[in-house]
């Protein structure tokens, strides 16, 4: 146990290895420590709680699923295509999280509670824009659709809304949500 760690960035990836493997729920101080080879002080000088380390995890998931949605974002074509890629994107990297991490952050205090939800809407933002981007990018969708009555940032927000929905209802298949879009923006 007496490696020197070299960065944050190593105890998260130790983090994220033991989620990918284990499940999200094995994640802690502990097994990180053990993982690096470290001893478990270590750890807290980089995270001071385990909501830190919590939130340092979830936020560099959500960079690896943002990383990767933004290089499908600049290969352009239809938004059809391009929701059905995100969508099909988040939902494989989700799977292997999701169960265990709705449980780590439901048992999180209060204000660390807020912290996360926080950091959520942070995230969602930057994954709602990455839709309109593609949205706007689609010439095949006539621009006269919207109107101050029927607003492209309102119809993001519902399709985000349903993507999120789908993901937490653990829906596999999104092709009717895509078929739906088509008919709407599509005439």
């Amino acid at each position: 146990m007496n490696k020197n760690v070299t960065s944050k960035e190593e105890l998260i990836a130790a983090a994220l290895k033991i989620a990918a493997n284990e499940g999200i729920h094995k994640v802690s101080i502990r097994n990180i420590a053990n993982e690096c080879s470290i001893s478990t002080g270590v750890i807290y000088n980089y995270f001071p709680t385990k909501a830190d380390l919590i939130f340092s995890i979830v936020s560099s998931f959500w960079d690896g699923v943002a990383c990767e949605l933004s290089d499908l974002s600049a290969s352009g074509g239809s938004f059809i295509e391009f929701t059905s890629a995100y969508y099909n994107i988040i939902y494989k990297k989700i799977s292997a999280f999701e169960q265990g991490w709705l449980t780590q952050m439901e048992n999180l205090p209060d204000d660390d509670k807020r912290r996360g939800r926080a950091l959520e809407t942070q995230c969602f933002c930057y994954l709602k824009s990455l839709l309109a981007d593609a949205l706007k990018l689609d010439t095949s969708v006539s621009r006269d659709i919207w109107s101050e009555d029927y607003p492209m940032e309102e119809f993001i927000d519902f399709l985000f809304w349903h993507i999120m929905s789908m993901l937490r209802g653990r829906q596999e298949d999104c092709s009717f949500f895509l078929k739906t879009i088509k008919r709407i923006l599509y005439k």
